[in-house]
């Protein structure tokens, strides 16, 4: 049986919406990992970053959320949740995992560190996701497109991924609850796998 490492104060509960499409949340043993003992050596003989979440698949560590939203759903690829190696549409679902994992995560905390936007405009070079406007206009045209999903009819891993990080964003007014979000945020609200997150409450209709 695979281990999920978590904490239920944590990003790790991005993954459980997964593990509820792919129907295997009795395939995984969740063992949650109190804050104070992340960083003592019983968990980071596992991974040695002292964070969450981190899947053990058979000896395998897959830490770090976008590997395991990837490995999850291609090792269940029965479940239609991510597109072939060889599928077309293969690198938009690869650009949407690593948009959230690396650009739209850090441009999160960087708000929630609550630094300034003059400064954010002085570091712009260094920061993965440019400047606030980039973030915006990258969301708006992208969303604005799904079709109802991201990539076309079906819905995929990478829904669930833009989806959960987008109405944390919003929640924590963070990112402005533009227009151009509510049609998807909608078709994604009704969802069994996402019902029990408050979040989504004002998107369903």
């Amino acid at each position: 049986m695979m281990k999920l490492y978590n904490n239920p104060q944590s990003r790790g509960l991005t993954l459980l919406p997964l593990l509820k499409e792919l129907q295997i949340e009795d395939q995984i043993e969740q063992v949650e990992v109190a804050y104070e003992h992340m960083h003592q050596q019983a968990y980071t003989q596992i991974n040695p970053m002292g964070k969450v979440p981190c899947l053990v698949d058979q000896g395998v560590i897959i830490s770090e959320m976008a590997a395991i939203f990837i490995y999850l759903a291609d090792k269940y690829r029965d479940k239609g949740l991510a597109p072939a190696l060889d599928d077309p549409k293969r690198g938009a679902y690869l650009k949407w995992m690593f948009f959230c994992h690396g650009p739209f995560t850090e441009y999160i905390d960087i708000k929630n560190l609550q630094v300034s936007p003059e400064n954010i405009e002085k570091n712009r070079r260094s920061l993965s996701f440019g400047n606030e406007a980039a973030v915006f206009d990258f969301l708006k045209q992208g969303i604005g497109q799904a079709s109802p999903y991201l990539l076309g009819e079906k819905v995929s891993a990478a829904d669930l991924y833009v989806a959960y990080c987008l109405i944390f964003a919003i929640s924590a007014k963070i990112l402005p609850k533009f227009d151009e979000f509510r049609p998807f945020l909608q078709q994604m609200a009704s969802r069994d796998s996402l019902k029990d997150i408050p979040w989504f409450q004002e998107y369903r209709v």
